[in-house]
């Protein structure tokens, strides 16, 4: 049976996404080190982890109320 309301694939591959960005990130200052890197990083990479963290909570949250929703309902 497929469960449609299954979240933690899409959860797992924002991680692993941002995990990515950062890498990348990581990699290109070697080379890209001026004042518009150090915008960037402050104007979309900063900003970005938080609202990432909060997005992967409220996504664990309600993966938690529609699997206990599916359990109430008594289907497996």
């Amino acid at each position: 049976m497929v469960r449609h309301w299954d979240l933690s694939g899409g959860a797992a591959r924002l991680e692993l996404a941002v995990e990515d960005l950062k890498a990348a990130r990581a990699e290109s200052s070697r080379y890209w080190h001026d004042g518009t890197s150090k915008k960037f990083d402050e104007t979309y990479l900063l900003p970005l982890d938080p609202k990432v963290r909060r997005t992967l909570d409220a996504i664990h949250r309600l993966a938690e109320i529609l699997n206990q929703a599916r359990r109430e309902c008594g289907s497996d």
